[in-house]
């Protein structure tokens, strides 16, 4: 089933999302998916974050070493898994550029997370998924859904410079 949501704040632009997950599944945030990473290891779920270079949320959790690991590198899927997304994020990064606003796109993933965490405060002594190895999990995406782009002035993403690789 697609859904089309019509943004008041951008006029015209429209965004879709794919297909529902599996029956059964429950949406996590990626704060309650962060506090135990280990106990989805290899499962299939159904997360709901800030798609930002990978899919993160600002969690009151902190890890005594600082940052809590409340963020995943997002990869692969079949084809066409990425299409809404990709298109949701060109039409933020040219909204960003023509008004200066700060935009957060939320979006739930459905996939297989893979972790080598055991506690979340530790992730950064097991090594990690993407670039750099700097995330502590990593969801392969099999669907994506429920896109929706909101205004926040106090966003710390900035679309309006996002990096598309050497020139």
């Amino acid at each position: 089933m697609i859904r089309s949501i019509m943004l008041v704040a951008f006029g015209p632009l429209m965004v879709s999302a794919v297909a529902q997950p599996a029956d059964g599944l429950t949406v996590l945030s990626v704060c309650e998916l962060s506090r135990d990473y280990a106990k989805f290891r290899d499962k299939v779920v159904a997360v709901r974050g800030v798609y930002y270079y990978g899919l993160r949320q600002d969690c009151r959790e902190r890890c005594a070493t600082g940052l809590w690991p409340s963020f995943m590198d997002v990869e692969g899927g079949r084809d066409g898994v990425w299409d809404e997304l990709t298109k949701t994020l060109f039409s933020v990064e040219g909204e960003a550029k023509a008004t200066g606003k700060r935009f957060e796109i939320w979006v739930t993933v459905v996939g297989r997370l893979r972790t080598r965490v055991k506690r979340s405060c530790d992730w950064k002594s097991v090594g990690g998924y993407g670039h750099l190895g700097a995330f502590p999990a990593q969801i392969i995406a099999e669907s994506m859904r429920d896109i929706e782009v909101r205004v926040n002035p106090k966003s710390p993403y900035d679309y309006a410079n996002m990096y598309h690789g050497p020139l």
